[in-house]
């Protein structure tokens, strides 16, 4: 007879055996009595399989943790350990999700499926729960900020401002410590790797290096407080999200900022635009894309300006996107982002009917046109609309830079 007043209201993670001994399901809950005897309530509220699982209960035992970390890491080793028939019975296992670390120079930290689990990574796992797998994630990226799956590019992203990722140039050895502690607390060791990160922190300021010291203070601080209690992750830093959540986040800031003045279905592409020019001879445009989350190089395009002899950046602007319109081939965007203010976006207005705005550099404010009128619209500093589109902004002015030097090297080297 199974005693559910003796089961703990803390939280942890509970373990359902058969009557040999047989672990047959292993689960994780804030509070433990109210969890598992939600299994035992009426008959008519259970699907088949969870009745078949409650028929073969003979005992119980739980396992009590002070954390959600430690709960869904300890969940994932039992069911990596003892393979319950349950977990994968009421849960189809080939959705479950692995945290992969590749084994090379900078390690990447990405998730995978067992269907296509790489051989030369680390694996942990299976967690059952794929948004337990995002909030791990979340938690270590702000922790300790790593690469994804995706190759960098050389300059400073939009991840890297966000202090989510660790740069185009990092330190080696500093980079493969974090991935060395990011392992340290996926294997559990959460209280080991507390201790390590307070005496590295004591080392450091030892050496007088004051940054290194307050930055690993901050790692110790959101650690302790994640071990300390029964935190839940996803609310703790939903100031803090993955790339593709600020993406998302940026994206329908943009829509509902634009929605009173352009008429915008979507927001899949955008194309930024920008003019490099020299003297009276280099005059170039540049095209960069953004679409589906991402910038997308394969899509860059770059203009030698054809039809002007003398600096006139709104008439240069104008000749690159016409141009540009000129190949039904190339995907048409959805948003127009151009270097400039009323000038560039007046005229490519008059030879484009897609929505345009421009970035105005000076006080970094969105210019439009709506009807008759000019609307200027200016960011808080920190919106994430804005940095995406200053990030695309200052991307296309090095492209077109970039263009234009090489021009000039080969008109130089004969």
């Amino acid at each position: 007879m199974i005693d559910l007043q003796k089961i703990s209201t803390s939280p942890g993670c509970y373990i359902y055996r058969n009557s040999i001994g047989e672990i047959i399901y292993v689960g994780k809950a804030i509070n433990l009595k109210k969890r598992v005897s939600q299994y035992f309530q009426r008959d008519d509220a259970l699907g088949p399989k969870t009745k078949s699982l409650l028929s073969q209960i003979s005992s119980i035992e739980t396992k009590i943790v002070g954390s959600e970390i430690e709960a869904l890491i300890l969940e994932s080793s039992l069911i990596k350990k003892y393979r319950p028939k349950y977990n994968s019975q009421l849960k189809d296992d080939r959705s479950y999700l692995y945290i992969c670390i590749s084994k090379e120079t900078f390690p990447k930290v990405f998730t995978a499926h067992s269907s296509n689990l790489p051989q030369n990574a680390d694996i942990f796992g299976p967690f059952p729960d794929a948004s337990a797998v995002k909030s791990i994630l979340k938690t270590l990226r702000h922790l300790f900020p790593f690469y994804g799956l995706k190759k960098h590019p050389k300059n400073a992203c939009l991840y890297c401002h966000l202090g989510l990722c660790p740069g185009p140039n990092p330190d080696k050895i500093q980079y493969r410590q974090n991935i060395s502690k990011i392992k340290k607390l996926l294997n559990g060791h959460t209280h080991s790797l507390a201790k390590t990160l307070k005496k590295d922190m004591l080392q450091a300021s030892k050496n007088e290096n004051f940054e290194d010291a307050f930055l690993i203070k901050k790692q110790l601080d959101s650690l302790n407080y994640i071990i300390s209690g029964w935190h839940n992750l996803k609310n703790m830093f939903s100031d803090i999200s993955l790339p593709e959540d600020k993406q998302s986040q940026a994206i329908l800031e943009l829509k509902n900022t634009l929605k009173p003045y352009l008429t915008l279905k979507n927001i899949n592409r955008i194309e930024a635009y920008d003019i490099s020019q020299m003297g009276n001879k280099y005059f170039v445009a540049s095209m960069v894309v953004w679409q589906n989350g991402e910038i997308d190089h394969s899509e860059y395009r770059k203009f030698k300006i054809r039809s002007k002899s003398s600096p006139d950046d709104q008439f240069m602007m104008k000749e690159a996107v016409y141009r540009r319109l000129k190949h039904p081939e190339w995907a048409l965007p959805d948003l127009f982002l151009l270097d400039g203010g009323k000038p560039q976006v007046s005229a490519v207005s008059s030879v484009c009917s897609l929505p345009i705005i421009g970035l105005a550099k000076k006080e970094e404010t969105i210019i439009l046109k709506h009807s008759d009128s000019w609307v200027e619209i200016k960011l808080p500093p920190k919106s994430q609309t804005l940095l995406l589109l200053k990030r695309l902004r200052d991307e296309a002015h090095r492209f077109a830079n970039k263009y234009r030097r090489e021009l000039m090297k080969k008109e130089l080297n004969g």
